[in-house]
């Protein structure tokens, strides 16, 4: 007689959309818990206002002394075997 083969894995790993979900569950309890934290804070706000505003300064480029390009020390030799 033929057995019926459960669903289960008789290996006992777990199946790739098992892993996908509980990667997906993680990062989504993580994500949460960190707006969470950043709600509750006021100062948070602020904390991430000034982070924006430090990222994008402005449309100028910051000074900098001209960049010189390197040159080889010497001429580049070509060898070919026949």
């Amino acid at each position: 007689m033929q057995r019926d083969h459960d669903k289960s894995d008789p290996t006992g790993r777990r199946s790739f959309s098992s892993e996908v979900t509980s990667l997906v569950v993680i990062n989504g309890v993580v994500v949460l818990a960190l707006i969470a934290l950043a709600l509750s804070s006021p100062s948070a706000s602020e904390w991430i206002s000034a982070a924006a505003q430090a990222e994008f300064v402005g449309s100028d480029a910051p000074l900098t002394s001209q960049t010189q390009v390197a040159q080889p020390a010497e001429t580049i030799r070509i060898v070919r075997s026949n």
